[in-house]
């Protein structure tokens, strides 16, 4: 096993989050979001991209955020046999971090509810949230998730 990880890390507000890089299927701008009526309020809309309607999940929502319209890029994961496209603000590198950076979600602050909120690295004394997006999605929103895309594709 390797001694780092390698996430694709973002700015959503003025906080860094990263996501495992082996779940990024690629890094998109400027991409047309469909809005779809009566979705989950974490679901922004749905994408086309190459053919294939993927669902766009505002992560400020997920986080109950203020959301404002800075996003200008969307990460597209595959995880668990759905493809997500994450919107946030910015992608700002891919970085190699060493384990002895990286330390458990303090667990004060881990939740039933936030168990995608994995672990925090400390990289040059930035923090970075390192999300398991694999936890990202209950079971009711992944289902939900699901029926939107085969809906779509439908269509």
């Amino acid at each position: 096993m390797a001694d780092y990880v390698k996430p694709v890390v973002f700015r959503l507000g003025n906080e860094m989050y990263g996501v495992d890089i082996n779940l990024v299927q690629s890094i998109e701008k400027d991409l047309n979001v469909v809005p779809v009526p009566n979705s989950r309020s974490y679901i922004k809309g749905i994408i086309n991209m190459r053919n294939e309607v993927i669902p766009v999940y505002s992560l400020a929502r997920k986080f109950g955020r203020a959301e404002d319209s800075t996003a200008e890029s969307m990460i597209i994961i595959h995880s668990a046999g759905l493809k997500l496209a994450l919107e946030v603000d910015e992608v700002m590198e891919i970085n190699d971090i060493g384990r002895g950076q990286i330390v458990d979600m303090p667990r004060m602050l881990a939740k039933q509810d936030t168990l995608y909120l994995d672990r925090v690295a400390n990289v040059n004394g930035k923090l970075i949230v390192l999300l398991d997006v694999t936890k990202l999605l209950t079971e009711d929103e992944a289902e939900n998730v699901k029926q939107i895309t085969e809906q779509m594709q439908q269509s």
